[in-house]
């Protein structure tokens, strides 16, 4: 096996390595010392629900499927279909010369959203009591964050410049939406943390692309999935000329996800993309490095999402 690629998010390093089942890529993932939790595999009843959300082909590509880890020691290993996750590929210099026909990326967000549909009419209680959180974990950190962060560190310098930046009327927003959102709806089996960077495309024909699935699952309203799905791709339209991105139709992307998943976005979807991105800033804040220009950059983007959420009927 050959390593093609080696990264760290911050909380996890991820090593992707040839000589995958059927051709494809083992993709390694293992805790960084930040991390004060293990990564665990879904088991039982759990995984057995897992498998089995496999969605009706769509009739525009291969369909996805939930790729579920084996446990080796403190790592993970997945068996995927290809060497690069969708975020990767979008943030391209390829893709970005590319972008007058994104057919390719469409179909697989396409998919992406009926994989999501599938998971969430699955059965919570056939997933079992055990292994299967309350809310998301992010759901948890980003709670704790926004109502008691720690005395000193970046946590609190985060706090204070972004609460500043945003204002004490939207910050109470957020803590209502936080404190309101287990009850909001009915719960269903959620990914959790349905990242971009989790969606790996398959590199041959009629070979379903795989979501990396399984570490974050949880109970909690189906609308925590598709926020977060949304606000990636609306961050990365926001950040496109910073990141060479220009020409890419964001909004056909976004259009085909929501196709794929079939229900239209509501009020609590625009408030889960603003603890989307809300999160995400923290985490990069906390994780990779503290910059407070992206902060600002990130609070105008955030007080964007807001007023949109504001103006939802």
């Amino acid at each position: 096996m050959t390593v093609v690629t080696e990264y760290v998010s911050g909380l996890v390093r991820t090593k992707v390595l040839t000589g995958g089942q059927a051709g494809g890529f083992t993709w390694i993932r293992s805790p960084e010392a930040p991390r004060s939790d293990p990564l665990e595999a879904p088991s039982g009843a759990l995984r057995l629900a897992l498998e089995a959300c496999t969605p009706s082909p769509s009739g525009r590509g291969p369909g996805a499927r939930c790729a579920l880890p084996g446990a080796h020691g403190a790592e993970l290993r997945y068996e995927l279909p290809g060497r690069s996750s969708l975020a990767e590929l979008l943030l391209s210099d390829g893709i970005a010369e590319a972008s007058r026909d994104l057919a390719g990326a469409e179909d697989v967000l396409y998919d992406f959203g009926l994989l999501l549909r599938a998971l969430h009419a699955a059965s919570p209680t056939a997933a079992g009591k055990d292994g299967v959180r309350a809310q998301p974990a992010a759901w948890h950190t980003l709670r704790s964050w926004i109502g008691t962060p720690t005395a000193d560190g970046v946590g609190q310098q985060l706090h204070r410049l972004l609460r500043e930046l945003l204002g004490t009327s939207c910050w109470h927003r957020v803590e209502r939406w936080l404190r309101e959102l287990p009850a909001s709806g009915p719960g269903v089996l959620v990914h959790g943390a349905p990242r971009l960077a989790l969606l790996v495309p398959a590199e041959g024909p009629d070979v379903p692309h795989g979501l990396i699935t399984g570490e974050d699952v949880a109970v909690a309203p189906w609308q925590w999935d598709v926020g977060w799905v949304l606000a990636e791709l609306r961050e990365l339209r926001f950040f496109a000329a910073r990141l060479h991105s220009p020409g890419v139709a964001w909004d056909r992307l976004e259009q085909a996800f929501v196709d794929g998943y079939g229900r239209p976005e509501d009020p609590l979807v625009r408030c889960c993309v603003v603890l989307r991105s809300l999160l995400h800033l923290h985490d990069f804040c906390a994780f990779v490095a503290w910059d407070a220009a992206e902060v600002r950059r990130y609070a105008t983007l955030i007080t964007h999402f807001m007023a949109e959420e504001e103006g939802t009927p």
